[in-house]
Formats: structure tokens, C-alpha cells, sequence
């Protein structure tokens, strides 16, 4: 069942890959939920989080009912307490007297900060929300929730009721899958590129090489690309600077998890041995998992600027390498969790940084309109300025 993507979906859009299509939207609780031709992507306003879910990576689909009568119970009972304390209270007044007592005893200092009544009248309101917390446990167990469990990830769960909303979205899902299933058993040759996009990643290539030429081991670059050639972009830029120029170095990941930049770096041959990454994808998303600690750091979110200004120094300590790059890939990904005030003095910060240690700093950028006022800003800063 298509519905009308939420505003927030629409703006996020604009930055998926080309070959990305997008197939329905739906509205599940607190959620957004978007499913294109390769994932299904979870957005919620507040508290804000976005996770996504490859279809290959999807186990099984589930909506259960499990009603938590235990919560129910702790909570009818908190509440229950309360109330009888307050009415006890208020008829013979024992518990002030009570309180009164017991605080001369072991704590007479304590009379001096909160007055009996006072002290009394705080416990009983405490014990009534511990009792409505519980109560509102209690009620979204009613309705059940919608699970994805994912191949060795912790499960996705939205709290909803099985609404026919529900029913397609889960149609639609095991649809994908089936599909992935049988796209992933196709014998390895159908899914072979093309000579058009060999030559095409070629092209990219030399171009690239062809516009570094001249230009130092600390040069800044900054690169705008199509969306269709980004990650083209990325592993030949890559290349250049690890396998040509023997150069170690720090990639911030803003726009995809580190775990698929490894792969493209592995699908080329490039050797990742010296090279750190700042992650601030995965976290959000639910992935945070690496067996390599030393190398990779999980941001919270994009947002969280300061908090990667902080890791930039640790990662960059850590490239053995004389020579050593910064790759921020990339600022329109800033640009979706952050204002463009903070982006422009983010990546005015990394310019300088970079510009002060000698580091080369190669910044990504996909041709997109909400981008523009800021790559005008960012050129002046940068030694070349390269278009593919």
C-alpha cells in the first residue's frame, strides 16, 4: 500500500544512489518506513534515529502479541500503595509522624533539608509515576509489535497492532527477499559488470589521476561527482592515494558504513592495512560491530560534529605512514543531520587542520543544489577543485 512519503523521507530521497528506486512508503507508529529496490529504511523524529536493513540481511518477519501483565500488575500495585498512603495520610496524619521519628533517630540533619510533610508528600507522587510508568509499559504491549530479525544483528521491533498497513509492508518485504534470494543463486555471470561500466570506471580513473597530477602529498582537493559514479569516485580516488602514493590515512564516513567501504576497497585490490575509520552510519543504524577496535570508531550520528573533531586527532596519530590523508566522504551527508552553518565551519575546521600538519585532505562532494552555496565557499579554501 503506497502512502505519501513524510517530509523528512522525501529530503533523504534526494541522497540515495541512482540506481536506487524507491517502491512504497508507510507510517507505523513513530515511524517512517521506506522500502526501496535494495532495503528497507526506518526513520523516527524523536528521539531521531534512522536504521536500515538490506534484504539479503533479513531473517524473518514477524507480528507478535506478547502482553506484559507483569508490568500491569507492578504498576497497579505502585500506584495502589500510593494512594492508600495518601488517604492513610490525610486521615490520620502517622506517616509525617512516623517519618518525623525515624529521621531523629539516623538522620536528624535531614529534617533540616526536606520537612517531614513534604518528604511524605514526595514519596507518595514518586510512587505513583513508578506507577504510571509501568502502567504505560503495559500498554503498548497490547497492541504487539512488528519484528525484522536480521542475520547476526539484533532484531528491528516497532510497537504497532496488525493493521492492513502492517499486512502489505510484510507482503511487500518477503517479496524483496524472495527476489534477493533468487538475484543472489543467478549464476555469477548474468550479474557480471558490463564492458560500459568497466570502461566507465576507467574513465573515472584517469581523470582523476590525471587532475592529481602536479599536485602534492598534501594537497586539499575537494571532488563533485554524480551520484551514479560516487563510489567510483571513491575507490579510484583511494588508489591513487594508497596504492600510487603509498600514502596511509583517516576516512570519515558520513554517507555509508565502514563495512562497505572495506568491500569496495577489497573488490579493487586496495590494501586497507593503513587506513582509520570514523564511522557515522553504522551506530545509528544498530551495526556498531567491528573485531578491530584499533582501527574504527563509531560516531553516535552525523550530528555529533564535536565528537568527530575529537577523533580526528586519535585516528590520525595512528597512520604509520610519513605521507597521510583525511577523506571526508561526504558533505551533502553532513548536510542531511546538520545545518549549513555547521558544515561550513566543520569542514573550515578540517581545511585548516589538514592545511597546519601537512595532510593531504581529499573532500567529497555529489552534485546537488542544497550543496552548492557551500562548495562556493569551500573552492577559495582548497588547492584544486575537481569535476567527474
Amino acid at each position: 500500500m503506497d502512502m505519501k512519503p513524510d517530509k523528512n523521507i522525501e529530503e533523504l530521497l534526494d541522497y540515495l544512489p541512482e540506481d536506487e528506486r524507491i517502491v512504497s512508503s508507510y507510517r507505523l507508529g513513530v515511524y517512517d518506513i521506506m522500502t526501496t529496490t535494495e532495503r528497507v529504511i526506518l526513520l523516527r523524529k524523536f528521539p531521531k534515529s534512522f536504521v536500515e536493513v538490506l534484504y539479503e540481511d533479513i531473517d524473518s518477519l514477524e507480528h507478535l502479541t506478547r502482553i506484559q501483565w507483569g508490568e500491569l500488575f507492578n504498576g497497579l500495585a505502585m500506584m495502589g500503595i500510593g494512594a492508600f498512603a495518601y488517604t492513610y495520610n490525610k486521615t490520620n496524619g502517622d506517616l509525617v509522624a512516623l517519618f518525623e521519628r525515624l529521621s531523629s533517630s539516623y538522620l536528624p540533619e535531614l529534617l533540616r533539608i526536606i520537612p517531614a510533610d513534604k518528604a511524605v508528600l514526595f514519596l507518595i507522587v514518586f510512587l505513583a509515576l513508578l506507577g504510571a510508568y509501568h502502567t504505560a509499559n503495559f500498554v503498548p504491549s497490547l497492541w504487539g509489535y512488528f519484528r525484522i530479525s536480521r542475520k547476526g544483528r539484533s532484531p528491528v521491533m516497532i510497537h504497532t497492532s496488525l493493521t492492513p498497513e502492517v499486512r502489505d509492508l510484510i507482503r511487500e518485504i518477503q517479496a524483496h527477499v524472495k527476489e534477493k534470494a533468487k538475484e543472489k543463486a543467478a549464476p555469477a555471470a548474468a550479474a557480471a559488470p558490463s564492458g560500459t561500466e568497466e570502461e566507465g570506471k576507467g574513465v573515472v580513473f584517469r581523470k582523476l589521476g590525471s587532475s592529481m597530477k602536479g599536485l602534492g602529498n598534501n594537497a586539499i582537493v575537494i571532488i563533485t561527482s554524480q551520484s551514479k559514479d560516487h563510489m567510483q569516485v571513491v575507490s579510484s580516488m583511494l588508489k591513487i592515494l594508497i596504492d600510487e602514493r603509498k600514502m596511509g590515512g583517516v576516512y570519515l564516513s558520513v554517507s555509508r558504513p565502514y563495512e562497505y567501504i572495506m568491500s569496495a576497497m577489497a573488490a579493487v585490490g586496495i590494501d586497507s592495512k593503513d587506513v582509520y575509520f570514523i564511522d557515522c552510519i553504522s551506530k545509528m543504524a544498530g551495526r556498531a560491530e567491528s573485531k578491530d577496535k584499533e582501527t574504527i570508531v563509531f560516531v553516535e550520528n552525523p550530528s555529533s560534529l564535536e565528537e568527530l573533531s575529537m577523533y580526528l586527532d586519535r585516528m590520525l596519530a595512528k597512520v604509520s605512514s610519513k605521507e597521510k590523508f583525511l577523506f571526508l566522504d561526504s558533505i551533502d551527508s553532513l548536510l542531511i543531520y546538520n545545518n549549513d552553518k555547521s558544515v561550513k565551519e566543520f569542514t573550515h575546521y578540517i581545511i585548516n587542520k589538514v592545511r597546519l600538519e601537512g595532510t593531504a585532505g581529499i573532500i567529497l562532494s555529489i552534485e546537488k543544489k542544497e550543496a552548492e552555496d557551500l562548495i562556493k565557499t569551500l573552492v577559495p579554501m582548497c588547492d584544486s577543485e575537481i569535476k567527474v
